[in-house]
């Protein structure tokens, strides 16, 4: 039964991709005020042929409690700032100017997120955005699909991995956490595009599985730039101590191989100007160095996005 469920979900949700593909709306080129951008505290990166908005839904700490017991106790005691690592809730826009996409939605209004407040400031209508890349299910990725009970992004494809979607169905290892996935499903399910790792999406983004903090994690690739999502939590910590694991990861000891796996890459393998933006990072473009790159949204920013 379960097997039938899960043909009928996917053969549904292309036959909606399919659908959809032939009605997206094309997002119009948005009033842009650079004054209230910058108010907005929105930064941008210029990647090959895209523009990249990273959009800080809240600014938070990650308290030290919370990665306790996963490493090295006295170590951290020597690391931690008494008020906790600097953190943020990030959400991230990308555009050629003429299309939008969002890597995940944030917390949603309803839980003080402020995603769409900043995408106004953007010009960018919810119904405008045609593609969601959700690096996984957490309610802090996911709150911002919905307000209430009404979907805030009637037009988006919605491109969620394999393994991520299993995991939080009604009888996967995340079950117990499922309720706000759930509803956010039975408002989208014809809008969820499944993809396996290393699948090209949209011609442009390559998904990468990257497990542990959840079962289908996912990194998203866009030529030199890496949506990395909760690879890290505390940037001032497991950038250089990767060992260290927050609570939030469902398998500690797989999180600790993933982000050293990427760690790993990103210092050594991977093209010296690549770019990591993670989801919790309060420094939202980091190349290989650990060195912020972008700044505020410029008149340079905003003229090449209105073009």
């Amino acid at each position: 039964m379960q097997d039938m469920k899960k043909s009928f979900f996917f053969a549904a949700a292309m036959l909606m991709v399919l659908l959809l593909s032939g009605c997206h709306s094309k997002a119009t080129k948005p009033p842009l005020n650079e004054e209230d951008i910058n108010m907005a505290g929105i930064t941008c990166y210029s990647a090959e042929g895209y523009t990249i908005f990273a959009i800080t839904d809240k600014e938070t700490e990650q308290s030290v409690e919370l990665f306790k017991g996963s490493y090295d106790d006295s170590l951290l005691a020597t690391l931690a700032p008494a008020e906790g690592f600097k953190s943020a809730i990030n959400v991230f826009l990308v555009s050629d100017g003429e299309h939008y996409w969002l890597f995940d939605t944030g917390l949603g209004s309803d839980a003080g997120g402020v995603l769409s407040e900043k995408l106004s400031a953007l010009g960018v209508r919810p119904e405008g955005v045609e593609a969601i890349f959700l690096t996984h299910l957490h309610p802090d990725h996911i709150g911002g699909l919905l307000r209430g009970d009404i979907p805030l992004y009637p037009n988006a494809t919605i491109y969620l991995s394999v393994d991520e979607f299993d995991a939080w169905s009604t009888d996967g290892v995340m079950k117990g956490m499922n309720e706000q996935w759930l509803k956010v499903l039975s408002y989208y399910a014809l809008q969820v595009a499944p993809f396996n790792d290393g699948d090209t999406l949209l011609g442009a983004v390559v998904a990468h599985l990257a497990p542990g903090h959840t079962p289908g994690h996912t990194v998203f690739q866009l030529d030199n730039h890496y949506f990395v999502g909760d690879l890290f939590h505390a940037q001032d910590l497991q950038l250089e101590h990767p060992e260290f694991c927050a609570r939030y990861d469902a398998d500690s000891q797989q999180a600790v191989a993933t982000r050293k796996v990427w760690l790993g890459t990103f210092g050594e393998a991977l093209q010296p100007k690549a770019v990591f933006s993670g989801a919790h990072a309060y420094q939202p473009f980091l190349e290989a160095t650990t060195r912020q790159v972008g700044d505020d949204c410029t008149r340079a920013f905003v003229d090449a996005l209105a073009k």
